[in-house]
Order: structure tokens, then C-alpha cells, then sequence
């Protein structure tokens, strides 16, 4: 359960590059926290939060953290105004796990839902994000 928990958390934030520019979102570049809460049809109880630091940029401002032995590929990357959408397809030993999610950002902080498919199990991630500062060179 803790595998299953712990990567589709990561999946639904990890390896996305974006095609458009920052200028376009509403995000301030730096060191952001990501704090995600899953919601799992079934399960008996909530599991806990989860959370990560990653440094967004002007020129990748999608959040994401890397899984050893994970393989990605973006399907669909958009942004409208403030909000970053994408699909996306990872293969690990286990299997494959789509995503599909959502971001809106508001300066130093975000918001969004992603929507996650592994070992046939559907979950729901409600993601948010803080700009902590710089990030370190």
C-alpha cells in the first residue's frame, strides 16, 4: 500500500517539461513545497499527506520529483492563463500509470487536482504548493 501510495504521488507530479513560457503563469520562480492528499475509492481509512521541495523555474514550472526506474512520457502539456494541464503516461517495473492533472498558480502558491490510474486502481490527488524561497545552486 505505501508503494502504491508513495508513487502515484509522485507520479501525478513527476516528469513534465513545459513548451510555454512562465510569463504566462502566474508563478513565482523558486523553491516550492508540494503537499499532496490522496483520496482512494475503498479504502477504509484516509491515508496521509505527502509532501516534497523541488526548485520551479521560468523555464520548467511544472512540479515534479523523480522516481528511480520511472519512465514518462507527456502526452498533452497546455496552459490557459494561470492553470498548467497535462497527461501523461510512466512505466516502472510494476506496470503503467497514467495521469491526468491540473495546476493553478497564484504567485507563491498553487493548487490542483490530478486524477491517477495504477494497477487498475483509480486515485485522486489534491495538491498544494508554497514558495519557500530561492533554491539553492
Amino acid at each position: 500500500m505505501k508503494r502504491i501510495t508513495a508513487a502515484a504521488t509522485l507520479l501525478g507530479l513527476n516528469a513534465l517539461n513545459s513548451a510555454a513560457t512562465a510569463s504566462e503563469v502566474n508563478m513565482n520562480p523558486g523553491l516550492w513545497k508540494w503537499t499532496a492528499v490522496m483520496d482512494m475509492p475503498g479504502m477504509p481509512m484516509q491515508l496521509p499527506p505527502t509532501s516534497y521541495t523541488t526548485c520551479i523555474t521560468n523555464a520548467d514550472f511544472v512540479p515534479k520529483e523523480r522516481t528511480p526506474g520511472q519512465s514518462c512520457e507527456t502526452i498533452d502539456l497546455k496552459t490557459a492563463g494561470d492553470k498548467v494541464s497535462w497527461n501523461i503516461t510512466c512505466t516502472q517495473q510494476g506496470g503503467v500509470t497514467t495521469s491526468q492533472g491540473e495546476i493553478t498558480y497564484h504567485g507563491d502558491t498553487a493548487e490542483g487536482v490530478i486524477h491517477i490510474t495504477a494497477q487498475g486502481m483509480q486515485m485522486t490527488s489534491r495538491t498544494t504548493g508554497e514558495r519557500l524561497g530561492s533554491c539553492q545552486k
